[in-house]
């Protein structure tokens, strides 16, 4: 009597066991991919909206006070909660025509003088990824960001 084994070859097509881990080994570096894009998404995100709050603290200290210039900056750079940040501000000037003028002097006509306050902050960006370019063949490429900056401009009102 003879053994009803089935040859080499449809024993192999038959056999199905090792088709999960192949299938896990493909599958495993775009998930990796995409994980850390999303970390480094959510990393810039959120360092990009404190970048913007620290901004907009410094310019609210700025409208109060439009002279002191290392306050505004301070209230600025802690606001934002990070570490590294540099914040610089500035006043300046515009007739009602939108013409950039020097605060001490007049516009043409008598009209009155805007000031204005504007708070830039800047951060370097530590990415996930590295600062490493990816290539995607024809797909294109992609670099990370390596830097955040925010900026807020608020009018100085003026008490008569």
């Amino acid at each position: 009597m003879r053994s009803q084994k089935p040859s080499g070859r449809r024993r192999l097509t038959a056999d199905r066991s090792g088709n999960l881990v192949i299938e896990f080994a493909l599958a495993l570096p775009i998930f990796v991919v995409l994980t850390l894009g999303l970390l480094d998404l959510g990393k810039y995100s959120m360092e990009k909206s404190a970048m913007l709050q620290g901004a907009r603290a410094g310019a609210q200290y700025g409208v109060l006070a439009p002279t002191e210039q290392a306050n505004i900056n301070s209230t600025a750079q802690t606001a934002t909660g990070l570490v590294g940040v540099t914040a610089t501000s500035s006043l300046f000037c515009e007739c009602v025509s939108g013409t950039e003028v020097l605060c001490t002097t007049t516009c043409s006509g008598g009209a009155t003088i805007r000031r204005y306050v504007r708070v830039n902050v800047n951060k370097t960006f530590d990415s996930v990824l590295t600062t490493a370019k990816l290539d995607f063949g024809k797909l294109g490429s992609w670099t990370p960001p390596t830097s955040l900056s925010a900026s807020v401009t608020m009018m100085v009102v003026v008490s008569p």
